[in-house]
């Protein structure tokens, strides 16, 4: 914890990996809550996730990286984010403690909103019950949000979100998210095999992030100055060329600016199909030649959304 909060701020707290429609609604509560009192709205979040913290050798599971959060609390209004660094420490708080000496001593906050799961104290030993509980002896109010379901009655959560990346089921992770799911990072080379097919593409390791289903799927890129790529991307490791690394391989359609080393956001907007492994280049051509054709149409079927 580098600097405090301003006294008596109104905030959201929990893991928020996603920002999905129920995070947004934990967070649109502590905002009202910051304008009801006249005080500055914050999200409290945790990095690195607890998840990660506990489970180093785990599978990577992240929807989001801590830049796109912040991003993301501040699309939705928030006027500071507190960053909780979960270590050692922290997690050996009792319950108790973690109210006390972060929540009340240490941040000073006048109102707390989570979610109806939310978990806090060693061993996630608290919950948003006790949370209520001690916001009452402590003197911060609370506001626990119950859980958020769609119009089908489908759980908003980031697990539900993770499940429908995994079946490549683009649609229901948008729905969940209100938005597509994206992936950030530096654009590194690959071995340029694209290159010699006449599809040059765009490589993006995935770090940390859930792997989706690996496939082909179409996408739209956005570039630091702002611009949006359509194209058509790769999740996997290309099995036809002998590939074992992970990648994101994105072909951006009418595009051939050198943008290597740029930082660059990549989203799943449609599904196409399996990753498969061919006979031949040619075959395999062939086939990425479909795919893009595919793509094209998604987007003119979309409404004529043109690259921009």
């Amino acid at each position: 914890m580098d600097k405090p909060l301003p006294a008596g701020a109104s905030a959201a707290i929990g893991s928020f990996d996603g920002v999905h429609i129920g995070h947004q609604h934990v967070i649109e509560s502590a905002i009202a809550a910051a304008r009801a009192n006249g005080a500055p709205s914050a999200v409290i979040c945790f990095d690195p996730h607890p998840q990660t913290f506990f489970h180093k050798d785990g599978q990577p599971f992240r929807l989001m990286t801590l830049s796109q959060q912040l991003h993301a609390f501040e699309s939705l209004g928030i006027d500071y984010t507190f960053v909780l660094r979960f270590d050692g420490h922290l997690s050996s708080l009792s319950a108790e403690d973690f109210a006390r000496l972060i929540l009340h001593d240490t941040l000073q906050l006048s109102h707390v909103s989570a979610g109806f799961d939310f978990q806090f104290g060693k061993r996630g030993g608290g919950h948003a019950a006790d949370l209520v509980q001690f916001g009452a002896a402590l003197g911060f109010s609370t506001d626990i949000l119950p859980c958020q379901t769609d119009a089908k009655g489908n759980k908003l959560s980031s697990s539900a979100v993770r499940e429908a990346l995994l079946a490549g089921d683009v649609a229901t992770a948008t729905a969940i998210l209100g938005r597509p799911q994206a992936y950030s990072g530096e654009v590194v080379h690959g071995a340029k095999q694209g290159r010699t097919i006449d599809f040059p593409t765009l490589n993006l390791r995935l770090g940390d992030y859930q792997r989706p289903r690996y496939g082909i799927y179409v996408t739209r890129t956005t570039l630091p100055d702002g611009r949006q790529i359509n194209g058509v991307s790769n999740i996997g490791v290309r099995p036809t060329v002998g590939g074992n690394i992970e990648l994101l391989e994105t072909y951006l359609f009418d595009f051939s600016e050198d943008v290597y080393g740029q930082e660059v956001e990549t989203s799943l907007l449609d599904f196409i199909r399996p990753e498969a492994k061919f006979e031949s280049f040619e075959a395999m051509k062939l086939e990425i030649q479909n795919d893009a054709a595919k793509a094209r149409a998604w987007f003119k079927s979309a409404g004529g959304l043109e690259t921009t």
